[in-house]
């Protein structure tokens, strides 16, 4: 990578730095890779690289190589490792948002199919009104189908409240049929 751009936009270079931020000693090729679930030469050439452009030093006692981090490099790892946090902070807010989201339309489904399901299982409806309320819930059948939600309760709540709207539609049709 002769430009120093795409060195950075790659993950694992990242990842390399930040292992070494985190344990300050010099450090061997052989357990980086090892931590960053890499191999060995791929490590080796990204540290090379890194080594390259003055971001990590290398120096040997004996037969044995040593890695580590350059005042440079442990800054530019210092800003990586606050970026990281950041996002990660992001990402748990927005999840979060996504949670609460999800949250309000299950919430919203649930409400508006117990409406239906007690206007038209009343029987207190003339046959037009119970037609309008069977294509409302068929309607709100197709939106929920449609709707993904995100985590596994959120998908298990949605099969609920459909399982739920299978069953009014049954007592629906047995009650137009008394029309």
């Amino acid at each position: 990578m002769d430009d120093i751009k795409e060195l950075f936009f790659n993950r694992k270079t990242v990842e390399i730095l930040l292992s070494m931020l985190e344990d300050e000693k010099p450090r061997y090729p052989k357990v980086i890779a090892e931590e960053v679930g890499s191999i060995y030469p791929h490590v080796f050439n990204i540290l090379k690289e890194l080594e390259d452009v003055g971001l990590v030093e290398s120096y040997k006692e004996g037969r044995i190589r040593f890695i580590r981090l350059t005042a440079e490099g442990r800054k530019i790892t210092e800003k990586f490792q606050q970026i990281y946090s950041d996002l990660e902070g992001f990402q748990q807010k927005f999840s979060e948002e996504r949670t609460r989201e999800d949250a309000i339309v299950i919430n919203r489904f649930r409400e508006t199919i117990k409406s239906i399901e007690y206007k038209l299982l009343s029987e207190k409806l003339d046959k037009k009104d119970s037609f309008r309320e069977v294509l409302k819930l068929s309607k709100l059948r197709t939106e929920l189908e449609r709707t993904n939600f995100r985590n596994d309760n959120d998908r298990e709540e949605k099969n609920k409240l459909l399982k739920r709207i299978y069953y009014i539609e049954e007592k629906a049709k047995l009650l137009l049929i008394k029309f």
